[in-house]
């Protein structure tokens, strides 16, 4: 009579059997689905992020560019003799994928920039994540932002505007290893005495870019006559021997090719020497 009347309840509760394996399951299930989450954002941070990388001709020469998601990445002259394999440093960082789409644009803004569009590089992003130091990165931004074409600012002005006067030396350092040069316009440092000093790809073609943004430099690599004086907090520009240049901290100036170019950056002339 009992074994009749449990069979009958059993008949009647439809609700399905729960057995200790399902059980479990459910409980394991339920676990992963409150760490899967957590899980996804953990492995984001190590998976390695992707590079894509191409070979572009350019007229300043052979040229491998590599972009981030961020920006762009490296951006390098394969004819320099001695230089490291460009991609040994991408490796070890991030996993590299042939795009030649990419590569393109940039092939396409560096000839717009040889061909006279001054602002065809500015407004590409780049990423510094192949730049070690904090004070590195720092000089290579403070020049992106602080030196616009046309004009060019010494080694010892650099290592000032970003707060370590005495480090004209570490500045030379860091645009020798600057990874995205004409983007980063390393080009746009020069010596003190006017000189354009070296260039991690050559000086050929740094006199180049140079002439190319309104630099007629002479054959002693020397910048010429007709350049102006910025000065970088009261944005007035001068002829260099105006007795408002002179008496100016020279660490806080930038050069400009002409008064042109001091006025499309924004620069007015000073009312002593009124340049021309």
């Amino acid at each position: 009579m009992n074994d009749t009347l449990l069979t009958d309840d059993m008949l009647q509760d439809d609700r399905p059997l729960m057995c200790d394996a399902a059980r479990d399951d459910a409980a394991v299930e339920a676990a992963l689905g409150v760490a899967r989450a957590p899980m996804a954002r953990a492995l984001a941070r190590i998976r390695r992020p992707r590079a894509r990388v191409g070979v572009i001709e350019t007229p300043l020469g052979e040229m491998l560019v590599a972009e981030s998601a961020r920006g762009l990445l490296a951006l390098r002259f394969l004819d320099v003799s001695g230089a490291s394999d460009p991609l040994d440093a991408l490796r070890r960082r991030f996993d590299l994928v042939e795009d030649a789409q990419a590569a393109e644009r940039v092939r396409r803004e560096i000839l717009r920039y040889l061909d006279g569009d001054a602002h065809a590089l500015l407004n590409h992003p780049v990423d510094l994540s192949l730049v070690e130091s904090p004070f590195q990165r720092r000089a290579l931004m403070r020049l992106r932002r602080a030196v616009p074409p046309g004009a060019v600012i010494t080694y010892q002005a650099l290592a000032a505007a970003v707060g370590a006067p005495n480090a004209q030396r570490a500045i030379g350092t860091t645009m020798a290893i600057n990874p995205v040069p004409l983007y980063v316009p390393c080009h746009r440092v020069i010596r003190s005495d006017g000189t354009v000093g070296h260039y991690g790809g050559g000086v050929e073609r740094k006199l180049r870019l140079l002439r190319t943004e309104g630099f007629c430099v002479d054959r002693d690599c020397r910048l010429p006559a007709g350049t102006v004086m910025g000065h970088l907090q009261t944005r007035i520009f001068c002829d260099p021997r105006c007795r408002a240049a002179m008496r100016a901290d020279h660490n806080r100036m930038v050069i400009f090719a002409d008064p042109r170019r001091a006025r499309g950056a924004g620069m007015r002339a000073c009312k002593l020497c009124r340049p021309s």
